[in-house]
């Protein structure tokens, strides 16, 4: 989803606010300020997303002409302590959300923020006025503040020395920045995904750095001792409600999966829980958890405090016990909490790989891929949150994105994964071998570490000179071959098409390189860059055909390379050996590059690309689906 098409979204919905709020005097006598209309706008559209509440637009001043409204209000967060929040929302037109926020702006937002922290800011909203001493009150009490910076740009950190000093002024101070690329990454999450974004108007501690009290059943307790310390033991739902409640998805780091806002598994788990609590036990598997370091437990302990804790399977049983607990009255959580048990089978961490295959096993009883495996990976985040500036959307873990989005084809990353590997790495063998591997073991080799397979991909493909724009790039050449050649994704997999589309990369890097030789590009031309930009022209077709050309040459190049005359034998053995080794490829791939001009390219005449015996596929490995 491009920037274009995502702030349409938002615009739309601020515009149906607008309307909405049109008699608030904020909105009323802002009738031909369009930007303190939209700030407005904004500011009520964040506590709807984020706050689940409209409550507060009374407490809203405009900007007095400055492009921007403020909000002074209080919220109790999930441990029971009163925050208040200061919001100032800053709107943007289409053509400015691109554009990084002048440090001016955030110097100017903190000289707000300061003067209404000091109990400096008069404002005449009687209201207002109201939560300005309150305000004033909860910081004499050492009470927490939060300070938000709202705005339809993007923030890449300019003023992060001044947001230090400032945060640093005070202890009970927080500061944070929420830009447009983050309320689209969150939009995209709750949206697309059916997952609850971080919430910035709460306040949830990191398990991973705290002491947790959790509260057992006695006389419940088993305890593992070889080869590994363990634990299976009882909780009640409300201690249950109260972990999610303090942490939040944060508890849910290092799950393969994460809970699903709405869904008919979710819905089923809370039906047990609010119909038959009884049952809950003999029906549900339970939750698995590791911790840092485990504590010898006693007998009749009732508490016990765990550090690192983190739940790697039962995530959708957690969530939907939190949501039962959320909407069940006071009697009724008694009630349920009185004849309700959930297990847990809480282990001791033994690092990353047997946390990892803890996390495999456990959640075997429904299939799991070995992408969703690697899907919490901070390569595979950052790849993704790359993706979403474009049409082609990369899939972390399988049917992750559980709402269709019109204009968007959502790739899963093992497409884009074999064409990394083919285009950039030059390594369309592997991408042979990974495929015929998956069809006899069903493990994916580009998702396996070395370490865990010696003939693993994994570190080659995903590491710190990754690049979405280049698989970005890999797959439009990709997809328009193949749909020249008139085959399926399916269909490419058997076929030679990674072969041809590796090729593609060095004959037109010559090409282009040999024509723009005396001009501005000479040896700096980023020829990825180069084909994103003509690929997103509208008028394509003088670049479609100069395509065509190439992937023409190539094919008649290779050949003629291969053939033997009157020896169909001999012709099959040359093109196996080009197609199954990586010298039989590089032999052919350094003949190409010396034959590589564009005297050679233009002349090229375009011929169909089709495949006239189109090929059988016996099997299609199940990672390959596209939306």
């Amino acid at each position: 989803m491009i920037t274009k098409e995502f702030y349409a979204i938002i615009d739309k919905e601020l515009n149906v606010l607008v309307e909405k709020y049109k008699d608030v005097e904020a909105i009323s006598k802002q009738k031909k300020d369009v930007i303190n209309q939209k700030s407005y706008a904004l500011l009520i559209w964040f506590l709807d997303f984020y706050g689940r509440t409209s409550d507060y637009p009374s407490y809203i001043t405009e900007g007095n002409g400055d492009g921007g409204c403020d909000i002074v209000f209080d919220r109790t967060d999930n441990r029971g302590n009163k925050i208040f929040y200061i919001v100032q929302s800053k709107w943007n037109n289409e053509a400015n959300t691109k554009k990084e926020t002048d440090k001016e702006v955030i110097l100017a937002a903190l000289s707000n923020f300061d003067t209404i922290w000091r109990g400096e800011r008069k404002v005449a909203n009687e209201k207002l006025t109201t939560k300005l001493n309150e305000l004033d009150q909860h910081l004499k009490d050492n009470g927490e503040v939060k300070f938000i910076f709202l705005s339809l740009a993007s923030y890449k950190g300019k003023a992060d020395d001044n947001i230090a000093t400032f945060r640093g002024s005070d202890p009970k101070i927080k500061f944070e920045v929420i830009d447009f690329n983050r309320i689209k990454l969150d939009y995209i999450e709750r949206k697309f995904k059916k997952i609850e974004p971080t919430n910035p108007l709460e306040s949830y501690q990191n398990p991973e750095e705290s002491k947790i009290l959790l509260k057992i059943e006695s006389n419940s307790l088993i305890k593992i001792e070889r080869p590994f310390s363990a634990y299976l033991l009882l909780l009640k739902p409300q201690t249950v409600f109260e972990l999610f409640e303090k942490y939040g998805f944060a508890i849910f780091q290092k799950n393969v999966r994460n809970p699903l806002m709405q869904s008919q598994f979710n819905e089923k788990i809370k039906s047990t829980v609010l119909e038959e609590p009884d049952y809950f036990w003999y029906y549900n598997n339970g939750i698995t958890a590791i911790s840092n370091l485990l504590p010898e437990i006693g007998t009749k302990a009732e508490i016990i405090t765990l550090s690192g804790l983190q739940i790697i399977n039962g995530a959708q049983t957690v969530y939907a016990i939190y949501q039962a607990f959320k909407d069940a009255s006071s009697a009724k959580r008694e009630q349920i909490n009185a004849r309700m048990f959930v297990s847990l089978r809480l282990l001791q961490t033994g690092g990353k790989e047997f946390d990892l295959n803890v996390t495999r096993f456990t959640n075997s009883q429904n299939p799991v891929s070995d992408r969703d495996f690697c899907a919490n990976d901070d390569i595979q985040i950052n790849l993704q949150n790359e993706s979403f500036n474009t049409p082609f959307w990369y899939e972390k873990r399988k049917d992750e994105f559980r709402e269709k989005i019109d204009g968007i084809t959502v790739v899963p990353n093992g497409i884009f994964a074999n064409l990394y590997l083919a285009y950039h790495l030059q390594q369309p063998v592997m991408v042979s071998k990974n495929l015929e591997y998956f069809a006899k073991t069903g493990k994916d080799l580009n998702f396996l570490s070395y370490k865990e397979n010696k003939d693993g991909f994994y570190e080659k493909i995903f590491n710190a000179d990754t690049k979405f724009e280049d698989m970005h790039c890999a797959y439009l050449i990709f997809d328009f071959f193949i749909r020249r050649r008139e085959i399926s994704y399916e269909q490419s997999l058997t076929a030679d098409s990674f072969h041809y589309l590796a090729l593609f990369k060095v004959v037109f890097e010559k090409y282009l390189k040999e024509k723009y030789s005396k001009e501005k590009y000479n040896d700096d031309l980023n020829v990825t860059k180069y084909i994103l930009k003509e690929s997103d022209k509208e008028a394509g077709k003088p670049f479609q055909d100069l395509m065509l050309k190439v992937f023409t040459f190539i094919l008649d190049f290779a050949a003629s390379y291969w053939s033997v005359k009157n020896n169909l034998a001999a012709t099959f053995d040359n093109a196996s050996i080009f197609m199954f080794t990586q010298s039989g490829f590089d032999q052919l791939k350094e003949k190409i590059i010396a034959s590589t001009s564009c005297e050679a390219i233009e002349s090229t005449e375009i011929k169909p690309l089709k495949i006239q015996n189109k090929i059988k596929i016996n099997q299609t490995p199940n990672f390959i689906t596209k939306q």
